[in-house]
């Protein structure tokens, strides 16, 4: 004998709870689904078997044994049925166990058939023409949705057999994609009712997005008369070819964000990888002597390598480092100790022309501060200059003595495939210089972030005003440039590192 139904319906009367639960079983709607269009909205309730379930509904109606049918259900095509089952759910934990991630807790996301919506629709429109009181002033958000009830009785029966607790909000989701043959052909009513809402949409994946996505259909019922939709609609019933398909289970875990700080040593040796017409201009980068043996510990899929501005092939970046953050997406492995970033780090620094210091997870919200160091702050550098006759120690002197000066500098020849052309208003803050010989000195610098510096030198054909050149009255030019510093207090210096 069944439970007795607890939670609150839409109907108290249980004369009118038989009539819904009679007109819906008519079309073959299954238990879940009779109690969610019922107004059931208690979660203890839906975590019951299907067998429980079938029962507490055959309890609503009088002399009905043969209520339910045992074929796929039209309103959550079978997503509450089967998909619930001991064998789809045992599915699911064989993939989670051989994707072989680490996690602490989980969620779990469904995408469905955008034909479930009208579908739902359907028989909302059903119940309010049968029970205009009841229903009149009801929509889908006033039912339990189908993903709910899906996560209420997966939910804790997942994390028994994951021994992981299901949360509402976790950073390991087990996404599952449920796919319908049929559900763009029975959507496409809705086109010709509302069809510049469905133009192709164009994204960045592919050439085309869908054309129909749960934003835009809901829109559209939401703005569709009741009788043009049942002119054009009718309520669906039970039928074998109602199952969807679940087509992809995949674990995904958050991304992970490392900081830390970089020197570079060698002047061949780009940034990120340089590859030309699909050849590689260098044989490695400061991304790839970084990320090589980050990958071997996360084992993550993706990265995105990002820094506090950049230095050219031919610069060394010296002094504390450049920061940098390399976020990686979907990492299998995520529980690290201090201990062992610390090894991670020596094992990057057995590189002879990178090394990294303060390597550290940060939180996502904290790498804006990257951002900031590329223009706001101040960066000092060296350069080893040449002029074409000998500068006095007066001419030298003079530079040191140029504070705050302000400079206006259009896009460099050299980076105008890759940049838009402008002029940018820079600040060099400070100079001072050490003669080598008579023709060649060092020049140090303490300039705003984004200034380009071997055009302040040569002046790149007047394009860079006022330039050292000018100043000078000479002809001067760089023969080696090196970042001393990019003072960006992030991340957190650490000891020991």
């Amino acid at each position: 004998m069944a439970a007795p139904m607890k939670g609150k319906l839409f109907s108290t009367d249980p004369a009118v709870t038989q009539e819904i639960v009679l007109l819906l079983t008519q079309h073959g709607v299954c238990a879940r689904c009779v109690l969610r269009f019922l107004g059931m909205g208690d979660v203890g309730q839906f975590r019951a078997s299907t067998e429980e379930l079938m029962e507490k509904v055959k309890s609503l109606v009088v002399d009905q044994e043969d209520l339910l049918s045992s074929l796929p259900c039209p309103a959550c095509l079978g997503i509450l049925q089967v998909y619930l089952e001991e064998p789809f759910l045992n599915r699911i934990v064989e993939a989670v166990k051989s994707s072989d991630h680490q996690f602490q807790n989980f969620i779990c996301s469904l995408t469905t058939p955008v034909c479930s919506l009208v579908r739902e629709h359907a028989f909302l429109l059903l119940l309010r023409e049968k029970f205009k009181a009841l229903y009149e002033h009801r929509d889908l958000e006033d039912i339990a949705s189908v993903k709910d009830v899906w996560k209420w009785r997966s939910g804790p029966i997942l994390a028994a057999a994951l021994d992981t607790p299901f949360e509402l909000k976790s950073k390991f989701d087990i996404i599952l994609h449920f796919t319908f043959e049929k559900s763009d052909r029975e959507c496409t009513f809705l086109s010709y009712h509302s069809p510049d809402v469905f133009r192709k949409r164009k994204n960045r994946q592919k050439n085309y997005g869908d054309t129909y996505t749960r934003a835009n259909v809901a829109r559209v019922l939401s703005n569709m008369t009741d009788t043009y939709f049942k002119r054009n609609y009718s309520t669906p019933k039970s039928d074998e070819k109602n199952l969807c398909r679940c087509d992809e289970i995949k674990c995904v875990h958050d991304a992970v964000f490392i900081a830390g700080r970089y020197n570079k040593y060698s002047r061949t040796l780009s940034q990120t990888p340089w590859i030309l017409d699909g050849g590689r201009k260098s044989q490695s980068s400061v991304e790839e002597e970084i990320c090589g043996p980050l990958k071997k510990q996360f084992l993550y899929a993706e990265q995105r390598f990002s820094s506090s501005g950049r230095e050219d092939v031919d610069v060394r970046m010296l002094g504390k480092g450049r920061p940098f953050v390399v976020e990686m997406e979907n990492p299998r492995r995520v529980q690290f100790t201090p201990e062992v970033l610390r090894e991670i780090q020596q094992e990057i620094n057995k590189s002879a022309d990178v090394k990294v210091r303060d390597l550290q997870i940060v939180d996502k919200n904290d790498i804006n501060r990257l951002k900031e160091g590329e223009i706001e702050k101040t960066k000092t550098y060296s350069a080893l200059c040449w002029s074409r006759e000998p500068l006095s120690r007066q001419q030298l002197d003079k530079l040191q003595d140029i504070k705050d000066l302000v400079i206006y500098q259009k896009t460099p020849i050299r980076v105008l495939h890759r940049r838009p052309l402008a002029t940018r208003e820079r600040v060099i803050y400070s100079m001072s210089t050490e003669k080598v010989d008579d023709l060649h000195f060092t020049l140090n610098l303490s300039t705003q972030a984004g200034t380009y510096i071997k055009e302040f030198v040569h002046g790149d054909f007047g394009r860079t005003t006022p330039n050292l050149s000018s100043l000078t009255g000479q002809e001067c030019d760089i023969l080696e440039l090196d970042v001393q510093s990019v003072e960006l207090d992030w991340p957190p210096s650490l000891e020991n590192s």
